[in-house]
């Protein structure tokens, strides 16, 4: 008969070993950690196409590995050099001490781009901060480029979906390469300047990856922020909209600043912006906040749908013009609102227009509303809304806007 000291050991064998295991998975929580100071924090890249022929003694010379045809992309990185970044003051840094490093580099494809750079830059490339990602036009107008550029940030495990989508004018690297006087990094200022649609209803809410990924795979027709670099490289601009088609993901063409704020007004993303009214062929200035945006659609006849747009929107008369136009009276009021409304009803008939005959892309998520609230009629007609039949161009669209004037502002009786 085994001893009563013998059946402790025995007990206690197994409660050791699975505390063992227990501190084995706790303590083994770090073998893949990089230290801070490791990492080469992207905070902004650029997809260029590339000069054909520049580098290729180049990248002979330095032994790279040979791309399969010719170089699709040129792409150029924003590295943040941390040590730049505490010195005193919130003014720019010098030319030998800048807080930035924009390192590019050419290849086929993004994923092989990513890994040259480990021969190049001192730090690895680590994405989990990257804000800004902007494509050129030129990219963005091949068939199904602007996918297939995203499709390398989408599937990075670090990357952030809050980053911030742009299409440029020309080359997208020099919005990079941009010298702002008040940050002292390009890329927070370009960041800042996205966020400005909030005061401006001619600048496109910014875009981010997260919302183009569901359009993408919901092959929808959408907008991005358009952009462009000015001649003196101290500062960018927000000049309209790229669309985008759902049905091959290439850019169509481009909305101006006016086109913009008719699409922003028919999306409901019009938030406060100056409506310019003509009243007795002199100018007033209407700052309007949306207060509500409604669409209905007539499905009786679904190869002919009829959508009605109502828009309502109040505020102030910010500025005034008409010096005989007495605005202590409701009939001069009455007026304003009247001619703000038929402005209203101009710039979204452009763009209208313009989506439905120049670029048959519905940028407008008309066809969204369909899948969302007449599912049995979008079943019959959606595999045609943007191709083949292109329902979508042939559909009616009516926009009706109430403007209510709240305040007058200081009544100025002098003659200008």
């Amino acid at each position: 008969m085994p001893s009563l000291g013998g059946c402790r050991a025995v007990l206690k064998t197994p409660v050791t070993v699975l505390f063992a295991l227990v501190l084995l998975v706790l303590t083994a929580g770090c073998w893949d950690r990089v230290e801070i100071d490791e990492r080469g924090f992207v905070i902004g890249v650029a997809i260029d196409v590339p000069k054909t022929s520049q580098k290729a003694e180049q990248r002979k010379a330095e032994g790279e590995k040979r791309s399969r045809g010719k170089a699709r992309y040129a792409v150029t990185y924003q590295f943040v050099v941390p040590g730049k970044l505490q010195s005193a003051g919130g003014s720019k840094s010098t030319a030998s001490g800048q807080a930035y490093l924009n390192l590019t580099s050419e290849g086929d494809a993004l994923f092989d781009i990513d890994k040259q750079l480990a021969g190049r830059a001192s730090r690895y490339p680590y994405y989990e901060h990257l804000k800004v990602i902007a494509i050129s036009d030129q990219v963005a107008r091949n068939d199904h480029e602007f996918a297939r550029v995203l499709d390398f940030f989408l599937r990075e495990p670090e990357m952030r979906r809050s980053a911030k989508v742009f299409v440029t004018a020309g080359k997208a690297r020099n919005i990079l390469n941009v010298e702002p006087s008040n940050e002292k990094l390009p890329v927070m200022y370009i960041n800042s300047v996205s966020e400005n649609s909030v005061r401006n209803a001619s600048i496109l809410p910014e875009t981010k990856l997260g919302d183009i990924h569901e359009h993408l795979l919901g092959q929808r027709s959408f907008v991005v922020q358009r952009m462009m670099s000015a001649e003196d490289r101290h500062e960018v601009k927000l000049e309209g909209a790229a669309v985008i088609r759902g049905e091959n993901s290439q850019m169509a063409g481009a909305l101006g600043p006016e086109e913009t704020e008719g699409l922003n007004l028919i999306t409901g993303k019009f938030r406060t912006g100056n409506v310019k009214a003509e009243v007795k062929n002199k100018l007033v200035v209407c700052d309007l906040t949306m207060k509500k945006r409604t669409i209905a659609a007539d499905v009786s006849d679904p190869q002919h749908i009829r959508f009605r747009i109502r828009i309502e929107a109040e505020g102030a008369i910010g500025e005034s013009y008409a010096q005989s136009l007495d605005l202590l009276k409701r009939r001069s009021v009455d007026r304003v609102e009247q001619a703000a409304e038929r402005e209203i009803v101009r710039m979204t008939k452009a763009v209208i227009r313009k989506l439905q005959r120049d670029f048959q892309a519905d940028a407008m998520g008309l066809g969204a509303n369909l899948q969302q609230n007449h599912y049995k009629v979008w079943k019959q007609i959606g595999d045609d809304w943007e191709k083949g039949k292109r329902y979508f161009t042939q559909c009616e669209i009516q926009v009706e806007p109430r403007v209510i004037i709240r305040r007058t502002g200081t009544v100025d009786r002098s003659n200008r």
